[in-house]
């Protein structure tokens, strides 16, 4: 079976002259000349081109070689090496900017014209590759001044992108050498107050003048010197003779009053804080009743897990739950007889002013 070639053609490629392959011969070479763009292998375009010109030995080939021009491929297929060479040549006398056109109409047509010029050079027919390049002469000779005035402009402008992508790096460089510089210095200070602590400790000596929470500022970050104290503020030095309650007098107008923080509230409540315990009687913990006792240790009432405290609670709720109400009195506002009483009670809660005697 055929072992598949390589995508790149490097794995097949042949030079014309030697007949040596790439596979038989991983560290081979291989060079072209873009006058023909034909590739053989660098011993080879030494052993033919070293003494002065020559023909390439390419069959049906009769395009003379200089070794000068022999340079390895940068892409895999020669055709792409080609047609970027030849875009590269295209762009270098074709090298107006939009500023040179009046309108962006033009401009467009311009590069239309330049796009299809490459076209023609790259895929065109015989006929059609020496119009092309006829026209590529044709407009060299006529805009030679503006060729040379766009690529004087090209190269100052890389110059200036050059020195200025040097002083940004020798900027950084500087500025990583001063951070290193104030972070050596840091720990100099850091160790040279420390060996001071531990003298004086080792002494005796304890310095009141200066606090123990003493504030060190970074030098880091910092390109100003050191300032200069601040004047005192009269304004200042007048509102700190005042007296507490005085400073607590002063208030500015106009200003808003800032919004509270709410108060943390617990969790929701749905009965509304309202109190079940029962007020009129007790209820113990595994009350005992003899009608109770048998259900209780029956496996049927107990599996399902039945409470007989809930029953015993609800049965006591149920028997109190009657003892506020007197029934006389519900007959009486019920039969409208009590309708004036009620109205004289609601009256009377409404009026501050009015006391009721016993």
């Amino acid at each position: 079976m055929a072992r598949p070639l390589d995508p790149l053609g490097f794995e097949d490629e042949m030079c014309p002259v030697c007949k040596s392959r790439k596979y038989l011969n991983p560290d081979i070479v291989f060079v072209f000349n873009p006058e023909c763009y034909h590739s053989m292998c660098l011993n080879c375009a030494n052993r033919l081109f070293n003494d002065g010109p020559n023909q390439c030995p390419h069959a049906g080939c009769n395009k003379t070689l200089r070794r000068k021009g022999f340079r390895s491929a940068f892409f895999g297929d020669l055709s792409v090496e080609r047609e970027v060479d030849i875009r590269r040549r295209v762009a270098a006398v074709f090298n107006q900017k939009e500023d040179d056109f009046e309108t962006l109409q033009d401009y467009n047509n311009y590069l239309q014209m330049v796009e299809d010029l490459a076209f023609e050079l790259v895929n065109g027919s015989d006929e059609k590759r020496r119009q092309a390049e006829a026209q590529l002469a044709a407009w060299e000779a006529e805009h030679r001044q503006d060729i040379e005035r766009n690529k004087k402009a090209g190269r100052e402008a890389d110059e200036m992108s050059r020195k200025r992508l040097a002083a940004e790096r020798d900027a950084a460089r500087q500025r990583r050498i001063e951070a290193i510089k104030e972070a050596e210095e840091e720990k100099r200070e850091r160790v040279r107050s420390r060996e001071m602590e531990l003298d004086n400790l080792a002494k005796g000596i304890t310095t009141a003048a200066e606090p123990a929470t003493k504030v060190q500022l970074k030098r880091r970050g910092q390109r100003g010197g050191i300032t200069e104290p601040a004047a005192p503020n009269p304004a200042a030095a007048a509102v700190a003779g005042m007296g507490a309650s005085e400073v607590e007098r002063l208030s500015i107008r106009g200003l808003k009053e800032k919004p509270k923080a709410p108060a943390p509230q617990g969790p929701y409540d749905p009965f509304g804080g309202m109190d079940f315990a029962p007020s009129r009687y007790k209820l113990h913990v595994g009350l005992a009743h003899p009608l109770m006792e048998k259900y209780r240790l029956d496996r049927q009432h107990v599996a399902g897990g039945y409470s007989f405290d809930d029953f015993a609670a609800r049965a006591l709720y149920e028997a109190f739950a009657g003892l506020g109400v007197f029934v006389e009195d519900e007959k009486e506002v019920g039969n409208g007889n009590g309708l004036s009483q009620a109205g004289e009670m609601v009256a009377a809660a409404d009026d501050p002013d009015r006391m009721d005697l016993d």
